[in-house]
């Protein structure tokens, strides 16, 4: 009898073991994950370090109007180049993107909904017609970026001003690419207008 028991007893067990290998594994979600957008990359890596770089580097003007490292501590510089390091990250991930999405089905984007502004599906066109274009334009601002950051880890003001100063030019070039192409042939007549100016 007690033989009979632990026979039934492991044979329980080895089913009950049977059953656990042969039941069927849970689904795994069937979505693939949403890909990272243009529109979330520019409002929370590029648009929010890039503001907060402009505001710590303004706070550090000097009289000659360029960045003043004497007004820097190493607080600052180290913000700045942290900062610096965020739009460069990215920039990088726009620059990587395939394919690049410039916001999920629904999102509005900045200035859609003003005199030449563009929807996200707008804009999506002019990527999609130069993808490559769009690629270039953003390693050119990891570059730009890339080099505040050095400059700011190496306490170096001279370099660094103007390198900020350009800044909004790098993006601008973007902007008016795949942003709002209708006003790049007015953006490019004031710059040149400006720097005539300058030459005076």
């Amino acid at each position: 009898m007690k033989h009979i028991a632990i026979a039934a007893a492991t044979a329980l067990i080895s089913l009950t073991a049977l059953s656990a290998c042969s039941s069927p594994a849970p689904e795994e979600s069937q979505e693939a994950a949403a890909p990272v957008t243009m529109h979330e990359v520019m409002l929370n890596q590029i648009d929010a370090n890039a503001d907060a770089l402009w505001d710590v580097s303004n706070m550090a003007i000097g009289t000659e109007g360029g960045l003043d490292g004497s007004l820097m501590d190493d607080a600052q510089w180290t913000q700045l180049a942290d900062l610096a390091s965020g739009v460069e990250a990215g920039a990088r991930t726009l620059a990587q993107m395939d394919p690049i999405v410039v916001a999920a089905p629904g999102v509005a984007i900045s200035d859609q909904d003003i005199p030449y502004g563009h929807s996200a599906q707008q804009v999506q066109g002019f990527v999609d017609a130069n993808p490559d274009q769009f690629r270039a334009l953003a390693s050119a601002l990891e570059l730009h970026v890339g080099q505040i950051a050095q400059a700011a880890r190496s306490r170096d003001a001279a370099t660094a001003g103007p390198l900020i100063d350009q800044l909004d030019s790098v993006c601008e070039d973007c902007h008016l690419q795949y942003w709002y192409p209708e006003q790049r042939e007015l953006v490019e007549k004031f710059r040149n207008e400006g720097s005539d100016t300058a030459g005076e």
